[in-house]
């Protein structure tokens, strides 16, 4: 009797489920700590904030940073003590996403159980998070976009009781509380808590539970006095900030919408297609995603709800020009629209449960091909990692072979990462000469800096981060004047970055 009631409770513990969750966190967590080992240089955005954490003090991180960058304080306070705790370098630094990647896996499934998605629909999401090419990538990056993924689903994770019919009052506390620290930690934790909010507002209104919507307006004074503070330290330095709205151009929701209509499918396509590692079929995966939204509110209508407001507040502040929906920048949703896809799955899978043969091929279906193009990308990347703008190699080679006298020109989009790594190679005293991003809007700016070399024997450039738009491309700009006034000696690339160097003679 006992032998057999054992028996049964480790087959329930040791379910086929619960295995492929513990399997999907290893294969997740591999991809994240593999990316992260290959310890690739600092990128030009992430060598911008990242001499802003080296270069000041904990206290002087609350004032506007340099090199046009923004981030919350929150996260630019714990990459300070982890560099001073661990040191300059690419592995301190990018710890504490890594570490944020790794704990949002488990995150996203405690949603997935709190949104009552269940066995092939939940497996299938946590697989689509777990494999994301985009998730993968930011956990090893010095940006705080996996925060914001994190943060999102903590939300929606402290919010969700609030929801239940008889919310208590230290639910409100913990969410109040949560609020406040995410505010410090993502910027767009300000959209997701207004959504959450405005979902609360209606919801307790169509209850009419006064008790309720006082606790939830008493939170939304709290958070908007943390947003005051915050925008006096930080923010209104990046909503005034001219060079970010003209980098964002374009990303913008077009006012009024039907100005631009293909601006929505632009956005459809770049996004869902980079985001969610789908370039295909970017209709039908959206189509999914509504689908799911649909399903969810028949199951879970006051979630649904919140997804939806979170979504509209978003969308609004971008249609006034306050925040950017592109890219690195909607990372953070990116965890929603997974969900709803697992939704979708779960749905299938158990509208088929009378059929079981037709439910396993439409459930496989479906769910490989949501999974394919993620876990091909995710693939390819942890067996051949791709390095970008990895300048420490040509550092290499430039302290190596560079000689006393040879003159040395930086591009703009090369400084940030020399100015980081100068250091590691002896080369912070070198005198060099360097380009200004206001040099790209009139080129023959940087002609006349590559001139004062003129008649020097030899003259190293380095390049990376290269500037095009429309017809200038800034390495063939420079490569070409270079050409014409004197002979190239020399040229390192190594294969699969965009870092070029060259020594030429110009002493002709």
């Amino acid at each position: 009797m006992i032998p057999g009631i054992l028996n049964t409770r480790l087959k329930t513990f040791f379910s086929w489920e619960k295995a492929t969750v513990v399997m999907l966190f290893l294969l997740g967590a591999l991809l994240r700590v593999r990316q992260y080992l290959t310890g690739r240089s600092l990128w030009a955005d992430e060598a911008m904030l990242a001499l802003n954490i080296v270069g000041r003090g904990f206290a002087e991180l609350l004032r506007p940073l340099d090199y046009d960058q923004g981030a919350p304080v929150g996260f630019l306070l714990v990459e300070k003590l982890f560099h001073a705790i661990l040191g300059k370098h690419e592995f301190a630094l990018r710890l504490f996403p890594l570490l944020v990647g790794l704990l949002s896996l488990g995150l996203f499934y405690l949603l997935l159980k709190r949104m009552a998605v269940r066995g092939a629909g939940l497996l299938a999401a946590l697989a689509l998070f777990a494999l994301n090419p985009r998730l993968v990538y930011y956990s090893s990056e010095v940006k705080q976009y996996i925060v914001d993924a994190a943060v999102t689903i903590a939300l929606l994770l402290v919010a969700a009781p609030l929801f239940e019919a008889s919310p208590r009052k230290k639910d409100f506390a913990w969410l109040a509380l949560a609020g406040v620290v995410a505010l410090w930690f993502s910027h767009p934790a300000l959209f997701v808590l207004a959504g959450i909010g405005l979902a609360l507002v209606i919801v307790y209104l169509r209850r009419r539970d006064i008790s309720s919507l006082r606790f939830a307006i008493g939170m939304g004074i709290l958070w908007l006095l943390n947003i005051g503070l915050l925008y006096a330290l930080i923010l209104q330095d990046l909503s005034r900030n001219a060079y970010m709205r003209e980098y964002w151009a374009g990303a913008f929701l077009p006012m009024p919408p039907w100005s631009d209509p293909g601006w929505f499918l632009r956005n459809l396509n770049e996004n869902i297609g980079i985001q969610f590692g789908m370039p295909s079929a970017v209709l039908l995966v959206f189509a999914l995603m509504l689908l799911g939204w649909v399903l969810l509110s028949l199951r879970k209508r006051e979630d649904a709800l919140a997804f939806a407001s979170i979504l509209l507040v978003t969308l609004a502040a971008s249609a006034l020009g306050l925040y950017p929906v592109f890219e690195r920048m909607i990372l953070f949703l990116v965890p929603l629209g997974l969900l709803l896809l697992g939704v979708v799955v779960d749905g299938l899978d158990r509208s088929l449960q009378r059929y079981p043969l037709p439910r396993a091929l439409a459930v496989l279906t479906l769910a490989g091909f949501l999974i394919y193009g993620p876990l091909v990308t995710s693939f390819q990347l942890f067996v051949a990692p791709k390095y970008f703008e990895h300048i420490r190699p040509s550092l290499e080679v430039l302290r190596e072979a560079r000689r006393d006298g040879d003159a040395l020109y930086v591009s703009y989009g090369a400084l940030p990462a020399f100015r980081f790594y100068a250091p590691f190679y002896g080369l912070e005293n070198v005198a060099y000469e360097y380009g200004e991003r206001e040099d790209y809007e009139a080129p023959q700016i940087i002609l006349s800096e590559l001139e004062s070399f003129e008649g020097q024997p030899r003259v190293w450039v380095l390049l990376s981060h290269v500037y095009q738009k429309e017809e200038f491309n800034e390495k063939d700009f420079i490569l070409d004047h270079l050409n014409q006034t004197g002979e190239k000696k020399r040229e390192f690339r190594l294969p699969g970055t965009s870092v070029f160097l060259y020594l030429y003679d110009l002493g002709t």
